[in-house]
């Protein structure tokens, strides 16, 4: 009995180093989703509806946001050929969802189809209590955390 609780304790310290380990890893998927050679990426922000005029977001609030940020970590280039990050806000009632996908431009080696693909996303929902400024706030920290996986995976090519 012992024997099996000291082994647990093992187990159970293991799996708990394992995830501060490996945050500085890049894996496979990473690089999948993320890897570029640090090659600047384009911006493509999705129109609005009613809802957010109603709320005062607007699509050049949410452009501006996300792209002083890109330009920041100097990862922005308008017209880029082979990467672009899609921006998605909506907003129903009271509620809105942020929808954030890394889009690479891919072989398929099976049927030799090329083409755009989406390879990272992040999102979020939740309610705005009327007040844009909160939900351009949640666009913010979407695009601070693209920056730093983005970063993190192409850490050795961005130098």
């Amino acid at each position: 009995m012992r024997r099996r609780i000291g082994l647990w304790l093992v187990v159970a310290s293991l799996l708990a180093i394992s995830p501060a380990a490996s945050a500085s890893e890049v894996s496979d998927y990473d690089r999948f989703g993320l890897w570029n050679g640090c090659l600047p990426t384009d911006l493509v922000v999705e129109g609005l509806g009613k809802d957010e005029a109603n709320i005062g977001l607007t699509k050049e609030a949410i452009t501006v946001a996300v792209r002083s940020r890109l330009r920041g970590a100097r990862l922005f280039e308008a017209d880029h050929r082979f990467t672009y990050l899609y921006v998605n806000v909506h907003v129903v009632g009271r509620a809105y969802s942020i929808y954030f996908a890394y889009n690479k431009w891919l072989e398929d080696s099976l049927s030799g189809e090329k083409g755009f693909a989406m390879t990272w996303y992040s999102g979020s929902t939740g309610t705005h209590g009327e007040d844009s400024g909160y939900i351009l706030s949640s666009v913010s920290r979407h695009a601070d955390r693209f920056i730093d996986e983005y970063l993190r995976v192409n850490a050795e090519s961005c130098g």
